[in-house]
């Protein structure tokens, strides 16, 4: 049935046409799935049958534990926006309290409520209120608060108005559950997707260690057989020969071919072998802090740490890895004298990390090649170019991003977001 957005003022018909404007509003509920609407056209229909042209839907929201203003009608509009109602406060909240609907014939002489009338300030003294419940559960309350010819209203009215709440209270909690089982619907279309492109990765990072392994079965032997008979051929040749430069750097060449292997087989056993566990990331970063002070070529490093003020629980897949990668890098950029500072806050659901150091910086020119893998500023046979290829994967896995945040010349700083567990 199509919604019957403006429902038909009860002014000029008869009791006779009542019932079966109510049997048409009352059918009319259960075609709405926006609860937005649905409560506008609940309120508005409820307003008809009482011949009233004041009044206001409060939800109930079961998290704060009150009332609050979704819809009003009529002079109290304006008065009562962003109203919120607790339990046992006015007239309302005694109803939702309660559960029970009550009809005001004045309130001037209703010694039920002889605080809230200091405080009345509605034109009408005569209202009705009523609780919305399904299956005992409190969904909201409705108040009706004016007529326009300020008559009061009566027992007729509240039996009338009660009839019309319970079915807004089934249609409501219908609408209700159709609208949450849309949002999970769609949070859990949203999860499997997330868990598809996972699954991906992962497929790729199984591809890449079958591939390493092989690559490392197929050519790390001949290499190291190209390595031994060249290091025969620098025996059997004076330091004064022309060829020797040449075989030298042929020797340099196998050994950068053989990290290349060896960086390979570590990406695809770091991302693959790292199970997913809650741990705090304060205790983690001074952990990794106390393992790399053991390294003697770190005695000149400094470790600055700025935390937030409260313990941070992230999800670990590897987080140590990617520190000690920073740290070393930021080491080799500093040239082994300087300060790393380590800075953590928290934003919402974000945490926000910073690792940075006092060197010079990365060159405006290779910002955006620092995570491919194999990509170095090292000099050759000091790195294999896959220590932030590593990062980024890890990272991803725990759910976050890492990205670089620093300038040349003003030392370098790496920025990582992960998902706040706490």
């Amino acid at each position: 049935m199509k919604p019957l957005l403006y429902p038909a003022k009860t002014q000029g018909i008869g009791h006779m046409q009542i019932p079966s404007l109510m049997a048409e509003c009352s059918a009319a509920l259960h075609s709405f799935s926006n609860p937005s609407l649905f409560i506008d056209f609940a309120l508005d229909s409820i307003l008809v049958l009482a011949d009233a042209n004041s009044g206001s839907f409060l939800a109930w929201n079961e998290y704060s534990k009150e009332l609050v203003l979704e819809a009003a009608r009529g002079s109290a509009r304006d008065r009562i926006q962003n109203l919120t109602i607790k339990l046992r406060e006015g007239i309302a909240g005694w109803v939702a309290e309660n559960g029970t609907p009550i009809l005001v014939k004045d309130i001037r002489t209703d010694t039920r409520f002889r605080e809230t009338n200091r405080n009345f300030s509605y034109h009408s003294f005569s209202f009705l209120s009523l609780p919305i419940i399904a299956g005992n559960k409190l969904l909201g309350v409705i108040n009706i608060t004016e007529r326009e010819n300020l008559r009061p209203f009566n027992e007729e009215d509240l039996i009338r108005a009660q009839t019309f709440s319970n079915h807004v209270a089934i249609a409501y909690e219908n609408v209700r559950t159709e609208t949450r089982l849309r949002k999970e619907n769609q949070e859990l279309s949203q999860t499997i997707s997330d868990l598809k492109e996972k699954l991906k990765q992962q497929e790729s990072f199984v591809s890449l260690g079958k591939l390493a392994s092989q690559l490392a079965h197929e050519l790390t032997n001949p290499l190291d057989a190209i390595r031994r008979f060249i290091n025969l051929a620098l025996d059997q040749i004076t330091p004064e020969t022309p060829a020797r430069e040449y075989l030298l750097k042929a020797k340099r060449g196998v050994r950068r071919s053989i990290q290349v292997i060896r960086g390979l087989l570590e990406l695809s056993r770091t991302t693959a072998k790292v199970r997913a566990h809650e741990e705090e990331l304060h205790f983690l970063i001074d952990e990794t802090i106390t393992t790399t002070h053991q390294d003697s070529s770190f005695e000149q490093i400094t470790f600055e740490k700025e935390f937030f003020e409260s313990p941070l629980l992230v999800e670990d897949c590897g987080l140590r890895s990617v520190f000690q990668n920073l740290f070393q890098n930021a080491h080799h950029a500093m040239n082994g004298i300087g300060t790393i500072t380590i800075a953590t806050k928290r934003e919402g659901q974000q945490i926000i990390i910073s690792v940075s150091d006092s060197g010079h910086g990365i060159p405006e020119g290779i910002k955006g090649s620092v995570f491919e893998p194999f990509f170095t500023t090292k000099d050759n046979g000091q790195g294999t170019g896959i220590g932030l290829t590593i990062c980024r994967e890890i990272i991803q896995k725990c759910g976050g991003q890492i990205c670089l945040g620093s300038s040349e010349r003003e030392g370098t700083r790496f920025i990582i977001t992960l998902p706040c567990k706490n």
